[in-house]
């Protein structure tokens, strides 16, 4: 359950709708996301599905939408980091509504950011060290940085969509393929009964040959799966730090910040890049012609066959 203590500044309207739990409305205590980018107490979580096991199906309490309990429960559903930090800003930054204070002048607060030196600096630095610079206004200076962090942050927001448009494909391509796998071992089955005084062995060998591949094929999709889950998870919640940052962030705040996340959407959008060029496995099963019996090195049964087709937005190449 969420701690009862918050500071003034996280219980204003607008951050609240971040950093308090749709359940119990306090400030979030161990803060879990859900898939549908909705974050909820653990514990709270825990109270509101406790007739619910790992692997169950269970709706989102706030937008409804399913999902279903991790195998090892709900602690491990991934904590929401960047709303903790939120958090703990509005902690750290509670009572400082009047400005940052000068290192050099510790009665003058950082009003003004050199444009030369790349930094904020009070108006005693101004007048004593950065005289011959030029130097905006800090909160002139947020907000020319906080647009061009939007800029940056439209394309990685794309991106997540794109990927999730590719994970609901696997989704569906990996159901499609065991459809047919299971369509091959019932052919293969039915195949090898036409000639299973001679070919028993080449039963058996056919039917672990498609196990195999079935397996092999599962634990490749899971990897891909797993990597466009945590590209997608980083890139939210960078996007989330960016809302908030040019939002709700101090003049101060978007200065010392927007960089740094510039430089970290390129990182983002040059790690995760979609592949244009996967294709989408499938398997089929070729019966053995009976004329072809007496051919030597030849299965009796018949073969698996492996097909590809083009398919988009499938993998991440990074």
């Amino acid at each position: 359950m969420a701690a009862a203590r918050a500071s003034a500044e996280l219980r204003q309207p607008n951050v609240s709708e971040l950093v308090d739990c749709p359940i119990c409305y306090e400030v979030l205590q161990n803060a879990k996301s859900l898939p549908c980018l909705h974050t909820f107490c653990l514990q709270c979580l825990k109270d509101y599905w406790k007739d619910k096991r790992a692997g169950e199906s269970v709706d989102c309490p706030l937008c409804r939408k399913p999902l279903d309990i991790p195998p090892s429960g709900l602690d491990s559903l991934p904590n929401n980091f960047m709303v903790q930090k939120l958090i703990e800003i509005g902690d750290a930054s509670s009572g400082s509504s009047g400005g940052i204070p000068c290192e050099d002048h510790p009665d003058k607060r950082l009003e003004l950011y050199c444009l030369g030196c790349k930094r904020t600096i009070c108006r005693k630095c101004q007048w004593a060290t950065h005289r011959q610079h030029e130097y905006q206004e800090v909160a002139v200076v947020a907000e020319e940085l906080a647009k061009s962090l939007e800029k940056a942050t439209s394309p990685v927001q794309q991106r997540i969509e794109e990927l999730q448009a590719a994970l609901e494909q696997q989704q569906a391509d990996d159901y499609q393929f065991l459809v047919a796998a299971k369509a091959v071992d019932v052919a293969a089955k039915q195949q090898g009964e036409k000639v299973k005084n001679t070919v028993d062995s080449q039963v058996g060998k056919l039917l672990r040959e498609i196990r195999e591949m079935k397996s092999e094929e599962q634990k490749e999709a899971k990897s891909r799966k797993a990597a466009m889950e945590l590209a997608i998870s980083e890139m939210q919640l960078f996007v989330a730090s960016s809302l908030e940052l040019r939002t709700k962030g101090s003049p101060y705040d978007v200065v010392c910040k927007a960089n740094y996340l510039q430089t970290r959407a390129s990182q983002l959008l040059e790690t995760y890049v979609i592949s244009a060029d996967t294709v989408a496995t499938a398997v089929s099963f070729v019966p053995m012609n009976i004329d072809e019996l007496s051919l030597g090195g030849q299965n009796l049964v018949g073969r698996v066959c492996r097909l590809s087709g083009p398919r988009k937005l499938a993998s991440l190449s990074s």
